[in-house]
């Protein structure tokens, strides 16, 4: 059997579709350059065989970038360096391509914010100035005035400059302040659009200094990395180049450092085996929450968020609408970074997996090769975010008799405590304990420890006085609670 040369060497290297793998005029394209990674034990050998083809290496992810020899091509030389057994993996340094087209008076044509259901998540919470949200794009427009209120200092990964130290992050290519203001437009400002998150604070990472907005891979695995090392929860990315191997290793290396990485990515079918675990990856969808056509679908797509007649900040200080999935990962990304705002004691794999739990489903039950865990939902989001696997239930709230408080979904011999108000819902957070209350100025009623399955009971006096009150529970314990439970004293 014949096999395109080139073909074979994409499948030895990336073990997906072999064309996911082939450079794409517009889309991927070579650089002549590399990135490796050696293996654990390996790295003296790596370096003495590269010798001066290492043009940079980035120790917190084992990683070097490396020229590829005068004459050879870059899919060939990293096949040879795969096949000497002293590479993790060899992959092109590729030339990645933006995706998509890149009392707020616009605000009543956001669509995507009714389907997000982002007004009752409003309700609970629009301080979300807590959280860094970073976007490594083209730049951002710095006197938007959407935007400039939001920002903080940010990053040149192409020139290597942070912006305190002259690093240009001024919007290059326009598309960088179009899927920013997505995720953080200022909210309630009287002026354009506004974002999910109304007051996150806004990183730009400017990952490329080419004006048709290309970036090579490195440039924006840097510029991540930097994000994170520098305060951010949640970075933002909508590019080709999402399955290259070094995006995975550098979105494991933001999850020590408590972020995460979210990826909206183009028209290209995910369905190879090997996914991206450590990246969240974002499909497109419509009005109708049907896929768009021109988004991704497969394996490899974690959730989905609308990119369809999208509203968004302009280069210049102004507003547009357009379609493209780069408007989906942004949307994602202000959802996470809401999520954090609500509750900052949140890992970053606990706030990730809480998000695939408050997506709306659809297309076939649960995690699909179409629209992954669902369409994201801002407001179920923040109430999981305060919320977690205990459930609570009431029964008997009799003013002179005993009610009891069954409580399930707790760490076995963890220590539960029931809390009440008498004033209602918000946001209280709780750092000795590690959780974020769904109550207004919470008291502790009573606590029991959880049994071997998760699970205990208390039976408690109501005192006659109480009668026709209004209460609200919630069951707590370290970094977990139960959604709130409204009850009226009989």
């Amino acid at each position: 059997m014949y096999f395109h040369p080139l073909a074979l060497t994409a499948v030895l290297l990336c073990q997906e579709p072999a064309d996911s793998c082939l450079p794409q005029p517009g889309a991927l394209e070579l650089t002549g350059r590399l990135i490796v990674q050696p293996l654990p034990d390996a790295d003296a050998a790596a370096r003495a065989l590269l010798g001066e083809a290492i043009l940079e290496v980035a120790p917190e992810v084992r990683e070097m970038r490396v020229q590829v020899p005068a004459g050879r091509a870059d899919l060939e030389f990293a096949a040879e360096l795969a096949a000497t057994g002293l590479f993790a993996y060899a992959h092109p340094d590729w030339l990645c391509f933006p995706v998509g087209t890149p009392n707020d008076p616009l605000y009543v044509s956001q669509w995507h914010h009714v389907k997000m259901q982002s007004e009752a998540a409003w309700d609970w919470i629009t301080d979300t100035s807590s959280v860094i949200f970073a976007n490594t794009d083209t730049g951002v427009d710095l006197a938007h005035p959407d935007l400039a209120a939001s920002l903080v200092s940010g990053f040149n990964s192409a020139s290597d400059l942070e912006q305190s130290q002259g690093g240009l992050v001024n919007d290059i290519n326009g598309h960088g302040t179009a899927t920013a203001g997505c995720a953080a437009a200022i909210g309630n400002n009287g002026v354009g659009t506004a974002g999910v998150g109304w007051n996150m604070k806004l990183m730009p990472i400017r990952v490329t200094n080419n004006p048709n907005g290309s970036a090579a891979l490195w440039d924006i695995d840097q510029g991540a990395r930097w994000a994170a090392e520098n305060g951010a929860r949640v970075v933002s990315t909508s590019f080709t180049g999402v399955r290259a191997s070094s995006n995975d290793t550098t979105g494991a290396y933001l999850r020590t450092l408590g972020a995460l990485w979210v990826w909206g990515i183009d028209n290209s079918n995910m369905a190879y085996p090997a996914g991206q675990p450590n990246l969240t990856v974002v499909v497109g969808t419509d009005q109708n929450d049907l896929r768009w056509s021109s988004s991704s679908w497969g394996h490899l797509g974690d959730c989905s968020a609308p990119c369809v007649d999208i509203w968004y900040t302009t280069n210049g200080g102004g507003w547009g609408s357009g379609s493209g999935t780069s408007f989906a990962a942004p949307l994602v990304a202000g959802v996470l970074g809401t999520m954090f705002a609500a509750n900052p004691f949140l890992t970053a794999a606990d706030c990730e997996e809480r998000m695939f739990r408050a997506c709306d489903d659809l297309g076939a039950a649960g995690d699909d090769n179409v629209f992954g865990r669902g369409r994201v939902n801002l407001e179920r989001a923040v109430l999981e975010a305060i919320g977690g696997t205990l459930t609570l239930a009431v029964t008997n709230l009799v003013a002179g008799q005993t009610a009891t408080f069954d409580f399930t979904g707790a760490q076995p011999g963890a220590t539960v405590w029931i809390a009440y108000s008498t004033t209602g819902t918000g946001i209280t957070q709780v750092p000795q304990i590690s959780v974020s209350l769904a109550l207004a100025a919470p008291a502790p009623l009573a606590s029991q420890f959880a049994d071997a399955a998760g699970a205990g009971s208390l039976a408690l006096a109501v005192p006659a006085s109480v009668q026709g009150m209004a209460v609200w529970f919630q069951a707590v314990e370290t970094g977990n609670g139960s959604p709130f439970v409204a009850a009226v004293v009989q």
